[in-house]
């Protein structure tokens, strides 16, 4: 199974339990995406090109199908995967998925996404730069008081979630890890996903996919997600309430398991 990160995000991305993917028999892969951590910038680059990149690590490893996950930002490069890899994809999960963004749905989101959608609306790219630069150095001083910060006025389920001592070990590597050569990846994930073509079609998808989704995440109104399960061919959505942007997480075991049975795994 590849499991892609959100963003900012790495390779280094993980459910806090370290037993949940052994304990299914899975064989994890995770990667970065251009410009996070150790992977090279590809300015320019557009949702599409991470299903080039998994294809090349799964070819590289000698894995011929496989499941794909991802979560946040890493929903439309799993999406991506389904388009482009055809048969490859034995499923695929979007879990608390970004999406593009109608104006009206910008007012719902939390204040620090709110205000990256109206600079990347009013100065494009050059202002995206100027902007989470400023919060790589807020990051690079203090992760988990950075992101309290963030989180001042998200869902209950998603303060409480960051809270847990398990969860802030994973965040604060994963992101200082991400965040290490610079922000491009970050730039370059945001213009992207909320960009208007991310490269792809999504009425190609041949294998099950299925979005698990709060009804109250901030990060992710479930409007735009409705419109993604639209426009895939037999796409389902599952829909928590009240449980926030990091509902998956606690629901990862529901979700892997359900993504095993779809692809003909038992469990």
């Amino acid at each position: 199974m590849f499991f892609l990160h959100g963003t900012p995000g790495c390779r280094l991305n993980r459910h806090p339990d370290a037993m949940l993917w052994p304990s299914l028999r899975l064989h994890v892969v995770t990667l970065d995406r251009p410009g996070y951590g150790q992977s090279t910038a590809f300015p320019g680059r557009r949702v599409s090109h991470a299903a080039h990149d998994v294809a090349a690590v799964a070819d590289a490893l000698g894995f011929e199908r496989f499941l794909v996950v991802g979560s946040s930002g890493g929903g439309p490069h799993a999406l991506a995967c389904a388009a482009e890899l055809a048969d490859r994809v034995l499923g695929c999960a979007a879990v608390a998925s970004a999406a593009p963004l109608i104006p009206a749905e910008v007012d719902d989101l939390i204040g620090v996404n709110r205000e990256a959608q109206r600079i990347l609306a009013e100065r494009g790219r050059p202002g995206m730069v100027e902007f989470l630069e400023g919060l790589r150095g807020q990051f690079l001083a203090d992760v988990i008081g950075t992101l309290d910060v963030q989180l001042a006025d998200a869902p209950t389920a998603d303060v409480e979630w960051n809270q847990r001592e398990d969860v802030q070990t994973v965040r604060r590597e994963a992101i200082l890890e991400a965040l290490r050569p610079g922000v491009q990846g970050w730039v370059d994930d945001s213009v992207a996903i909320f960009g208007d073509d991310w490269g792809i079609e999504l009425g190609r998808v041949t294998c099950r996919v299925r979005f698990w989704h709060s009804d109250d995440d901030k990060n992710g109104p479930l409007a735009a997600i409705h419109r993604l399960v639209d426009a895939i061919p037999g796409a389902s959505l599952t829909v928590w309430t009240g449980e926030g942007h990091s509902a998956p997480a606690r629901n990862m075991e529901h979700i892997l398991r359900d993504l095993i049975v779809t692809a003909g795994g038992g469990q």
